[in-house]
């Protein structure tokens, strides 16, 4: 699966999404199995999103290189048995990300990796027939990774890693660690 991983504060984060919802891109929540398959869609950062990635940092972009509407799978079995999931195998097709933020780990500090990336191979909801990326999300994972790299830099010391600078401030005064 390619993708595309950078370091940034949560704050940092979700000026890289606003970023994106401002470039036609809309953000998909997927706050954990839902009662019915149906995920809350945001063209905006607003306060019910930032709450729902706190909470849940794992999101989906769709835009115009989404041609099906989300699909989802209902769990059979488990403690969230009869609840629903997104399918990201089945097209859309989605793009799969998670929010770079600072969580503490084993009791220190640490900058987790935000990320995005797709699918090689999606199923056609109408024919069920297994196809390659389209030109357009192609296009579409090139905007998204422009749009990151404009908020962070690659840094030598720590082997060309992007990083957002609050990340990197932080990092580099040893508040936080990789």
């Amino acid at each position: 699966m390619p993708n595309f991983v950078y370091y940034a504060t949560f704050d940092e984060s979700l000026s890289i999404i606003r970023d994106l919802c401002a470039n036609s891109f809309r953000t998909i929540a997927e706050p954990g199995p839902l009662d019915e398959p149906k995920a809350p869609s945001f063209s905006t950062v607003t306060d019910e999103l930032v709450a729902i990635l706190k909470a849940s940092p794992n999101y989906y972009l769709a835009g115009s290189f989404t041609r099906f509407p989300v699909q989802f799978d209902r769990l059979p079995s488990g403690p969230a048995a009869g609840k629903y999931v997104i399918n990201v195998l089945v097209e859309g097709p989605l793009m799969q990300s998670i929010v770079g933020r600072v969580r503490v780990v084993d009791g220190l500090p640490k900058l987790l990796p935000g990320d995005v990336s797709y699918q090689k191979l999606c199923q056609n909801p109408e024919t069920k027939e297994w196809e390659k990326p389209s030109a357009e999300l192609l296009a579409a994972f090139r905007k998204v990774v422009s749009t990151i790299k404009k908020h962070c830099k690659p840094v030598k010391e720590h082997s060309g890693k992007f990083i957002a600078p609050e990340a990197l401030r932080l990092l580099q005064s040893g508040e936080v660690r990789l």
